[in-house]
């Protein structure tokens, strides 16, 4: 569930503690950031440990170089959008 991701995210940067980033980042944030972009509406500020960790994978050089800037400047956008740090209760795809 999001809301065990953004607890676990809630004292570390990434998955695997103290390792960096890692393949199992590459692998969770890859389905993550495919949301915003085909999922315009879905807003993930109620888990803003996920929304932090989304900005900051889709933020590195290499995100842009595999996937082009024009997604990275719209996922970062979106995201900063989001901010992370609204107290309101959210629903995901507006029903949950």
């Amino acid at each position: 569930r999001i809301e065990t991701l953004d607890k676990l995210l809630a004292d570390r940067d990434y998955l695997v503690e103290d390792a960096g980033f890692t393949v199992a980042d590459v692998a969770i944030a890859s389905y993550l950031l495919y949301v915003p972009q085909f999922f315009p509406d879905v807003d993930f500020s109620r888990w803003p440990n996920v929304v932090r960790y989304m900005k900051d994978c889709a933020s590195r050089t290499a995100y842009g170089d595999a996937f082009g800037t024009q997604v990275q400047g719209f996922l970062v956008n979106s995201l900063n959008e989001m901010g992370g740090n609204e107290k309101e209760e959210k629903k995901l795809f507006g029903i949950f």
